[in-house]
């Protein structure tokens, strides 16, 4: 039996912020994917240590870093980003593999979640100030402007 999925949803009624800061975490983790890339293997015993710590016990710890920031702004902000495997907080990454795997497979979560975020239900107070903005523009002019100004945000509201 499937798991039923909670709704995509933005929690925070500051949408436009919670956007810019995934684009800001996502380019952070392209970046991160440059500098993984890079890594030359560190010394470690094949005996004893996973094949991940040639990639150096500094660059893992950073690598944690930035996927635990990552999920505390996820928690913070978006409700049901679990639909990503391990977004949930559980199994959130696969610490036997080396990170250029890591960091691949994070980045398409990422990927796949701005582009699922154009269709999460947004708080009430995002329409609220969005009918405060639309009400400023429209008092003051005519009924034809007013009427104009309401058809285009009607027409796609998310860019107006």
């Amino acid at each position: 039996m499937e798991r039923q999925l909670e709704p995509l949803e933005i929690t925070n009624p500051n949408t436009a912020w919670v956007k810019n800061e995934l684009e800001k975490l996502y380019l952070e983790w392209v970046g991160w994917q440059r500098e993984v890339a890079e890594i030359k293997d560190q010394p470690y015993d094949q005996n004893i240590q996973l094949d991940v710590f040639a990639d150096g016990e500094d660059m893992m710890h950073r690598h944690t870093i930035l996927q635990a920031k990552t999920l505390t702004f996820l928690n913070n902000n978006i409700r049901g980003h679990g639909f990503v495997v391990g977004f949930d907080g559980t199994r959130i990454d696969d610490i036997t593999s080396r990170l250029r795997y890591r960091v691949k497979h994070r980045i398409a979560d990422l990927e796949i979640l701005r582009a699922s975020l154009q269709y999460a239900i947004v708080p009430e107070g995002y329409f609220k100030k969005k009918g405060r903005e639309i009400a400023e523009k429209v008092v003051n002019k005519s009924i034809e402007t007013g009427g104009d100004i309401i058809a285009d945000y009607l027409k796609n509201p998310f860019t107006s």
